[in-house]
């Protein structure tokens, strides 16, 4: 490994309960999903459990995980923004929200495991000034979802929001392809063709899952993706859910073009669930039920990925990215 390069798991998600004291939101149509009571059960606590115990037990538990990695430096820990309208008004169908303040907290609670990304919806009304103080937090990126957000990166309104975050040096992390986990508005905001604006204005942008869609999806977004590396030399991809069984079809095809390849950073999609066990032909059965059942879930995806032909740069690759500028 390059000395004095941190191996940084570029995409991690922090969940909020609390809303008093931490500011989060969690609809009641996700607060009563199988995720969520699963979720209880790992973290070791009951229905009696509170929100603010349930957000710490939560971060605290990642903590340890990144700590007891043997292949991760570092987690760069995303919160997530509600959905605004164009006035600037808190959308009634948010189903999540994982505010600033709490990331920032999470953040200042664990600083030597844990890199800050913020999320900012540029329709707030105090979107600049919100960027603003989430650089001075320590942020080094700003994470969208935009099918979930309804935010069309490619809207020439937010041409001063990019400005800003270039001035602030924040790279921006954007979901690309389908999104399967929280309350989609519009799917085909997930086009990486559609952060063709903030890569002109000079932004570094990371396309969460290189725009992967997963093979149960009519339409493909990764070829998108795959001609934009080629047009933008700051456009990178991440590697998150690559060992989930809807975007493992596509190991072979990015590993197979040199450009794309050498653009892919290290991603996990955590605590979305890993499944190395849908790779037996890359892995071997053996070794990909071996690692289905490993309890580091970040030593399991970085040994998948190895395993199956990723190699070392890219885990190395979001230091650079993230880190450097």
């Amino acid at each position: 490994m390059e000395k004095g390069v941190l191996r940084i798991d570029a995409h991690v998600h922090l969940v909020g309960f609390d809303e008093r004291n931490h500011g989060n939101f969690l609809s009641e149509r996700k607060r009563g999903s199988a995720m969520t009571k699963l979720l209880r059960r790992v973290l070791g606590l009951d229905q009696r459990a509170s929100d603010e115990e349930l957000d710490f037990a939560y971060v605290d538990r990642l903590a340890r995980l990144v700590e007891e990695a043997r292949h991760l430096d570092k987690a760069l820990v995303f919160a997530l923004d509600g959905v605004y309208d164009e006035r600037g008004k808190l959308d009634p169908r948010t189903d999540v929200i994982v505010s600033n303040d709490w990331a920032i907290e999470a953040v200042r609670r664990h600083p030597h495991l844990f890199l800050l990304g913020v999320s900012v919806h540029p329709n707030r009304p105090d979107a600049l000034e919100e960027l603003e103080r989430c650089a001075a937090a320590g942020a080094v990126c700003v994470k969208w979802v935009p099918p979930s957000q309804n935010i069309d990166p490619s809207d020439r309104r937010y041409l001063k929001f990019y400005e800003r975050m270039g001035e602030l040096e924040l790279t921006l992390s954007s979901h690309t392809g389908y999104e399967h986990t929280i309350r989609v508005m519009d799917q085909s905001l997930g086009d990486p063709f559609k952060l063709r604006l903030p890569l002109e204005v000079g932004l570094k942008v990371v396309a969460g899952h290189c725009g992967t869609s997963g093979w149960v999806h009519r339409t493909e977004y990764f070829p998108h993706f795959a001609s934009m590396v080629r047009q933008f030399e700051r456009l990178y991809g991440d590697t998150a859910a690559l060992t989930a069984l809807l975007r493992g079809v596509y190991r072979r095809r990015i590993l197979s073009d040199d450009v794309v390849r050498e653009r892919i950073i290290q991603g996990t999609d955590y605590p979305i669930p890993l499944q190395p066990v849908t790779w037996p032909l890359n892995l071997g059965w053996k070794e990909s039920l071996k690692l289905q059942f490993m309890k580091n879930p970040f030593d399991q995806d970085y040994l998948a990925k190895r395993g199956a032909g990723f190699p070392e740069a890219h885990f190395l690759r979001g230091h650079r990215v993230f880190l450097e500028n």
